[in-house]
């Protein structure tokens, strides 16, 4: 609730100072730090946000969920996501530690992968957001 109040105070904020950056604009809203299994989370939090706004289109179709294991051992080694999941990548399989043809390592979390895809795919929507306000503006 209290992220939400946040949100939309930004936004009035943002609108407030369009005249002084006419090109200033509001992308959208990311849902981040909720698990994957938080359905029902996402789902009311969506539905609050397209009332508060007016429109679903603000919001961003992913989200960066949150996992617990992931993000300590990022804090631990110093990593971010997708250096943390290509580290794990390098370590011996779980099957050649079972046959005996690898030592088990300092295995880390498997929700490493799955949060280090979040990132990307939010980046790429941004760029994806930028290029049409520009491209709106332009042929405005």
């Amino acid at each position: 609730m209290s992220s939400r109040k946040g949100v939309v105070a930004v936004a009035a904020r943002t609108d407030s100072v369009v005249g002084l950056n006419p090109s200033l604009d509001l992308l959208g809203v990311v849902l981040v730090g909720t698990g994957t299994n938080s359905k029902h989370v996402h789902k009311v939090t969506r539905d609050h946000l397209t009332a508060d706004f007016g429109t679903d289109e603000v919001l961003f179709p992913m989200s960066i969920r949150h996992a617990e294991a992931t993000a300590q051992a990022c804090r631990e080694r110093g990593l971010l996501a997708h250096e943390l999941e290509r580290e794990l990548s390098k370590g011996p399989k779980w099957w050649e530690v079972l046959r005996g043809e690898a030592k088990a390592g300092n295995a880390g979390p498997k929700s490493a992968s799955s949060v280090a895809e979040d990132l990307p795919a939010v980046a790429m929507e941004v760029t994806r957001r930028i290029a049409v306000a520009e491209s709106q503006e332009v042929n405005a």
